[in-house]
């Protein structure tokens, strides 16, 4: 509760000092309630309903990953998997498949359902807190289904979507296409305003607490936009943006680029620092709750950065890096290579163990109740790691 909140409540409670419980307990609860939109953006549960877990796109869960390398099932499709997958909070889990099919697996690995979109997918679904599953195919079709895997409704975006979909407190979808423009689509599929950049847009959109939008272009340029698609401000980097941006505890905004750099913004657009890679960034990075920052580039090393913009460690694999890492609630760090692994280090950059698949891994890993850690290869298997249960 903040601090103008509890005054709230010491005016009610001096003016009726013989109020009834129940009338202290409403206020509360109206308090608490104006709240509740907020966190259902940030999605704090154990559910990871998007790509990088949450509106802000932390790549931070409040679950443990697993302590080895173990394979508990692997499922596999009839196509490259590049998307990531994500969870509902009955521990489904959701994965699209260049094999132009979506799916919904039970924890054990079993297929519940597939639903054909009819064209290759490279986004990563979102779920909201109606329980509706949004998937976009390449085709540029944004597709509503139910938790049966029933659609409830599609619009067709113009363009082709390797974007993956963020969905605000208010329920709306924010998702970019390669027509150069930003869409905000409404829960009932209604499209209600398009941004139009002067590039492609790959990038996953960043939703802050103020409901202000960000995400980057191949213009070259990061943008914040208001609820209602105005442009609060722009940032011109050295380089095409493929990255998604990250939000910090403090604010900051952090967006990869193929220049090589990582850049940290403040709120208003400014630039509070920067840090060069040797290559560019396709990764997007994840944030902890110290505020320190974890980013693959396609120089094949993972980089810790403090939230100065210090370089803490770096960790080097075989291949380029585009996967974006995911942070568990030990700090650990899980990430793919172009070298067919998936790798675990500790906060402090410690080689903890890798998982070998047959093909690149560019999915993000997402990980899941009972330390399960899913993620996807170019292989087509969809993989689960963590002990398997007696």
């Amino acid at each position: 509760m903040n601090q103008n909140n509890f005054l709230l409540l010491i005016v009610i409670m001096k003016k009726h000092p013989f109020a009834k419980a129940s009338i202290v307990l409403i206020a509360i609860m109206a308090i608490i309630y104006t709240k509740t939109g907020v966190l259902c953006a940030q999605e704090l549960n154990t559910s990871w309903s998007a790509f990088r877990h949450d509106s802000m796109n932390t790549g931070r869960s409040s679950l443990q990953g697993p302590e080895n390398n173990n394979l508990k099932w692997s499922f596999e499709t009839g196509g490259s998997i590049d998307s990531s997958p994500v969870l509902d909070h009955n521990g489904i889990i959701y994965i699209g498949s260049q094999d132009k099919k979506f799916y919904a697996l039970k924890p054990d690995g079993t297929r519940k359902w597939s639903f054909d979109l009819g064209s290759k997918i490279f986004s990563t679904p979102a779920i909201d807190l109606n329980s509706a599953i949004y998937v976009c195919a390449w085709n540029g079709k944004l597709y509503a289904l139910d938790p049966e895997g029933k659609p409830r409704w599609s619009a067709q975006i113009k363009g082709r979507i390797s974007s993956s979909p963020a969905i605000s407190a208010k329920g709306n979808i924010f998702v970019g296409s390669d027509n150069y423009y930003l869409y905000k689509v409404n829960p009932t599929g209604r499209i209600l305003w398009a941004f139009a950049t002067h590039k492609y847009v790959d990038s996953s959109p960043a939703i802050d607490n103020e409901d202000t939008v960000y995400f980057g272009s191949n213009d070259s340029y990061v943008y914040a936009l208001d609820p209602d698609g105005k442009l609060k401000w722009r940032f011109k980097t050295k380089g095409q943006i493929t990255s998604s941006p990250a939000i910090g505890p403090d604010g900051t905004i952090y967006q990869g680029c193929n220049d090589g750099r990582l850049y940290a913004l403040n709120p208003d657009g400014t630039q509070k620092w920067y840090f060069q890679t040797k290559k560019w960034i396709d990764s997007s990075p994840a944030v902890n709750k110290d505020g320190n920052i974890y980013f693959g580039s396609n120089d094949g090393s993972l980089y810790a950065l403090s939230s100065g913009g210090i370089l803490r460690w770096t960790f080097r694999t075989n291949g380029v890096i585009t996967s974006s890492p995911a942070i568990d609630s030990d700090g650990n760090i899980f990430f793919g290579s172009w070298d067919k692994k998936l790798y675990a280090l500790s906060s402090d950059g410690m080689f903890l163990w890798s998982f070998t698949t047959g093909g690149i891994v560019k999915s993000s890993p997402t990980i899941g109740p009972d330390r399960t850690l899913y993620f996807g290869s170019t292989d087509g298997n969809l993989y689960a790691i963590g002990e398997k249960r007696e």
